[in-house]
């Protein structure tokens, strides 16, 4: 190759770099903040509210068989700009029935009468397929039962199975087409493929769990948060680069840790990185506008 020719090259190679760069440069930054567990307990939901009107939480998870379900509802509708999503709940460490009488899904339901607690003990009892269909189109049916919009579908824990029961992620995706709800996450989701944003996590929470003597599984949100964990969530921030991005929280106000993370997630730290990265927060009725087209509400 001769010397005008390597010029040249070298003059191309440099003009589509430029180009890329600059139209990354010109692309938004784009921020959703999921809670999960809406409905769990009061002092989760006065989490939610509090991340969403004095921090940075978007979009909130609601679980249709939690004892706080109702005042969930009442919340979300009192803060229209907090998309709802449906959080299906096959397996909950805090007693839940399903929404459905036992005699239709007994394979669901533990000895004890409740959900399973776990991952483990759930594939064990070997659930129908059907039967699991039938509970999750029942708490779809409860959530938009309430007249709130829901925007879209995730899952609680590993209820989707974890990546052993590909059957029920088929069911999961079949039945948000139906409902036209966004699917949100899965196993393969990190880069945005169903959602349109890509997941980043940094471990706000941490969750602890251990085997009891009779069989059961305790299951409890972890120490006080590191401040490690706090400059991470911080770098993180100020390193998005352009692009769509999620991340996940666990709102609450009792538990400690839960309410270092809504502290971390209202501060003004967080607040004037997003000011000076420019990044603008969405949630997933922005998402769902582009994946369906028109408005979510």
């Amino acid at each position: 190759m001769n010397a005008q020719c390597t010029s040249a090259l070298l003059m191309l190679v440099g003009i589509v770099s430029w180009a890329a760069a600059a139209e990354n440069a010109e692309r938004p930054i784009e921020l959703l903040v999921r809670g999960d567990d809406m409905g769990h307990s009061l002092d989760v939901n006065l989490g939610f509210i509090k991340a969403h009107t004095e921090g940075i939480v978007t979009s909130a998870s609601l679980m249709a068989p939690s004892l706080y379900f109702d005042d969930a509802i009442t919340r979300c509708k009192a803060h229209p700009k907090l998309a709802p999503g449906i959080h299906v709940t096959l397996m909950a460490t805090k007693p839940m029935r399903p929404i459905l009488p036992p005699d239709r899904v007994s394979s669901l339901i533990a000895p004890n009468g409740f959900f399973y607690h776990g991952l483990e003990d759930f594939l064990k009892s070997k659930p129908k397929i059907d039967e699991v269909e039938k509970e999750v189109r029942a708490q779809i049916e409860k959530c938009l039962g309430t007249g709130l919009r829901f925007i879209y579908l995730d899952w609680h824990m590993a209820s989707n199975g974890g990546g052993k029961r590909p059957d029920i992620v088929a069911v999961f995706q079949r039945l948000c087409r139906e409902y036209r709800l966004l699917y949100t996450h899965d196993t393969l989701d990190v880069d945005g493929r169903y959602s349109g944003a890509k997941f980043f996590g940094v471990g706000l929470e941490a969750w602890g769990t251990m085997r009891l003597p009779d069989g059961n599984l305790a299951y409890w949100c972890g120490p006080d948060m590191p401040e490690a964990t706090r400059l991470k969530f911080l770098d993180t921030l100020r390193n998005l680069q352009p692009g769509t991005w999620y991340t996940i929280c666990h709102p609450g106000l009792y538990a400690p840790r839960q309410a270092q993370s809504v502290a971390v997630l209202c501060s003004q730290e967080v607040k004037d990185i997003l000011q000076a990265r420019n990044i603008r927060l969405i949630s997933y009725a922005d998402l769902w506008n582009r994946q369906f087209g028109g408005t979510s509400q």
